[in-house]
């Protein structure tokens, strides 16, 4: 029974990989019929719960209380799973204003019966303060029953109204049609089992890290003061010079100060020009300063001296392939550049080719580089600015320089300052007058404030959002952390070959390193928390920062007890701290999306982060264990040091998963909707959680085996993070 459990459960992990694979090439409904939802897979999940249930009962597992308390968990688990498949349906209803339903047809195409009526009282979207940008859908709904009286219910995201064993979400409108869509979920016997699941496993996984007689607290004895490290190469990067040209002109440092301080519609909310002008800056050049000019000269040398810096080198091309259409030698080119000798455009016809679904070789690269032109284009021509905003009652809008999509009614004097004013800054710029300039800065501000009134962010987030622009580059401290890791894990792997402590110095540069970082971090999430009013935990960039911290701070916290973490520690911090800067160099601090507004998610999101920290530094501790394999006593204490990390690391996987399905559903009304995500990070607990069964799985025993395990285990984690992200895809892919 135990060699047939473990063969399904590696099946299992098989044909989830798989399943994945199927959606991304051939779609989720493909995936989903022949497979998610098929008989032989509920075989299979069937076939390892018999199997393993049998295999506990034969070695007598209710004996520690603990360790089969977790077993029936997911066995509770996945009996809740099976009575939803069985027994549950859902499905989308669509209501208009006044109408009344009393069917639902599910996903399947089945129509029932509903116990009651649902008529749509009003619905409406709640807009961020002075945007556009929607902050939450909420319905009103009413529910009349013939056995009992009419309930008037609110249904908003993560706010959810149920019904004799129904719940109603709310998942979008229909505005064309003047119609809300709800989520409509029958399943009263799956979410209490699949509840109480959850409730027990994270107990239980709890009692297990705190019961004396188990394997963890055996384990934790076993640790010694000393262990072995990798030893690292070191690789530097040179970076190609550029070619010097003329310094274009542009505004001075006060006038560019007094443009930044003022207030722009940009990427869904308000936020100062500042923040615009950096990103700005950063998209183009990979940097937030160019040639000493700050973030705010750059910007607004493109919008009053478009000719001279149009010459300017200064968009950085990544694809080799658009540098050889566009004729450029380095990786920069000019907005000139892009236009041939007879002005044409020499990206036209590969985007025609790309547009046209014809195979080219890197797209998504010449597209970037495409996108940088047209940003330099909105940039000169002031489509960026949305720097004028006009109150019309409740309703705020705003308008680019010039726009002429004004309002009729506006007074003739604001009519001709919302049309000329950019015009008249523009003159001043040009004439040198920076006295003039800063006066007309000023009262643009000046209006703004009286338009939109508390609309805007307040003093604290403004000047908070300014602070944190101004520290928001971690690349030299990433770059610093990797070199000194390396460093440090070299140091350490020395020492121990000679039988010696790490030096006191090594462990004071160390710790002195990671403090820095972890107070570092520590602001810049407090700033970004103040601007964005919300926990940042919602994009890659936010979660790689949070995985830095948490590395960081774990370090800091074992070292004192396990000095060979410190090295590893260092590099790990440096390395998510430099992955979070791949996907998004300077991240934008958006409004978060409706369904982003739940405490599940920073709860969801930072345990999921700890524990891949954990596994993080469980994979160097592996890879450098096995460079040291023939010191047999080094091997098993990093073999005993990865099982104490293990433990917890399984748990805060498991407990954050989990977390993550019961908020999804009180936002979706499904805890599981298999999504590539969801499936690689159950493979990865899967993975995972096999080293733990060492004494049914004899190769665990073996440090060797299972130090090379647990470095090709750490696979698993990328791909759910990054595999999921750049190839599979799912509704998931943004985190």
């Amino acid at each position: 029974m135990k060699k047939v459990a473990f063969t399904l459960l590696l099946a299992m992990v098989v044909v989830l990989a798989t399943a994945t694979i199927v959606e991304r090439f051939y779609g989720t409904a493909t995936a989903q019929s022949t497979i998610y939802h098929s008989v032989p897979f509920a075989l299979l999940w069937l076939g390892i719960a018999v199997t393993a249930f049998a295999h506990i009962m034969r070695v007598k597992l209710y004996r520690r209380l603990p360790s089969f308390a977790v077993h029936v968990a997911l066995l509770l688990i996945l009996a809740g799973a099976a009575t939803t498949w069985l027994t549950g349906y859902s499905g989308k209803m669509r209501l208009s204003r006044d109408e009344c339903k009393t069917t639902l047809t599910d996903d399947k195409g089945v129509t029932h019966q509903l116990p009651f009526s649902v008529t749509l009282l009003d619905y409406q979207i709640e807009y961020y303060d002075g945007t556009h940008s929607p902050a939450d859908f909420v319905s009103k709904i009413r529910i009349s029953s013939p056995t009992d009286e009419d309930i008037n219910a609110i249904v908003r995201m993560n706010q959810i109204a149920s019904q004799q064993g129904y719940r109603f979400y709310q998942m979008g409108f229909d505005t064309e049609n003047d119609a809300t869509v709800l989520q409509v979920t029958h399943d009263p016997w799956g979410i209490a089992i699949t509840y109480s699941g959850y409730l027990l496993l994270a107990i239980s996984l709890i009692a297990v890290l705190w019961w004396r007689r188990g394997h963890f607290r055996a384990l934790l004895k076993q640790l010694s003061m000393q262990s072995s490290c990798l030893i690292a190469i070191m690789m530097l990067c040179c970076v190609p010079a550029q070619a010097e040209t003329t310094a274009p002109e542009t505004v001075t440092s006060e006038v560019a100060e007094r443009f930044g301080n003022l207030f722009v519609l940009y990427n869904g909310r308000i936020a100062p020009v500042q923040t615009l002008a950096r990103d700005f800056t950063i998209k183009l050049y990979g940097k937030p300063t160019y040639r000493g000019f700050t973030a705010e000269q750059v910007l607004a040398g493109w919008i009053f001296y478009f000719d001279q810096w149009r010459t300017q080198p200064m968009i950085k091309v990544k694809s080799g392939h658009a540098r050889e259409l566009l004729g450029i030698q380095g990786r920069y080119a000019s907005m000139d550049d892009y236009r041939a000798a007879d002005n044409s455009y020499r990206l036209d016809h590969v985007l025609a080719l790309i547009n046209s679904g014809a195979s080219v070789d890197d797209a998504r690269g010449i597209n970037e580089a495409h996108e940088k032109y047209e940003l330099t284009f909105m940039a000169a021509t002031g489509q960026l600015l949305k720097l004028f905003p006009v109150r019309q009652g409740a309703e705020i809008s705003w308008f680019t320089p010039g726009s002429r999509d004004l309002p009729e009614n506006l007074p003739e004097d604001q009519w001709v300052f919302l049309r000329r004013g950019m015009d008249y800054l523009t003159e001043m710029v040009i004439t040198h007058d920076q006295e003039g300039a800063c006066h007309f800065l000023e009262k643009l501000r000046e209006y703004q404030v009286k338009e939109c009134g508390t609309a805007l962010p307040s003093d604290t987030q403004f000047k908070a959002e300014k602070l944190y622009n101004q520290i928001n580059s971690s690349r030299w401290l990433a770059m610093m952390l990797v070199t000194l890791g390396i460093v440090l894990i070299v140091v350490s792997v020395r020492n121990t070959a000679k039988v010696r402590k790490l030096p006191q110095w090594v462990r004071i540069v160390g710790i002195c390193a990671l403090t820095v970082t972890a107070t570092y971090l520590v602001t810049c999430v407090a700033l970004r928390w103040i601007v964005s009013g919300h926990v940042p935990l919602s994009n890659g960039f936010e979660t790689m920062q949070t995985m830095s911290l948490a590395s960081a701070l774990l370090t800091l916290w074992l070292h004192s007890r396990h000095s060979n973490t410190l090295g590893p520690g260092v590099l790990v911090t440096g390395l998510t701290l430099m992955v979070s800067m791949l996907g998004e160099s300077n991240p934008a601090i958006t409004p978060l999306m409706p369904v982003l507004h739940s405490p599940w998610l920073s709860i969801h999101v930072a345990t999921i982060m700890i524990a891949y920290s954990l596994l993080a530094l469980m994979a160097l501790n592996s890879i450098m264990a096995l460079l040291s394999r023939h010191q047999p006593s080094v091997l098993q204490r990093l073999h005993v040091l990865n099982m104490v990390m293990l433990y917890p690391a399984v748990a805060l996987l498991a407990i954050g998963i989990f977390i993550g399905a019961v908020w999804a559903n009180v936002s979706w009304g499904t805890y599981w909707s298999w999504d590539p995500k969801e499936v690689w990070a159950l493979i990865t607990l899967i993975v995972y959680a096999l080293p733990i069964h060492s004494q049914s799985i004899k190769r665990f025993t073996s440090p060797v085996f299972t130090h090379a395990y647990i470095a090709l285990a750490f696979l698993s984690v990328l791909i759910t993070y990054f595999g999921v992200n750049y190839f599979l895809g799912g509704m998931h892919s943004y985190a």
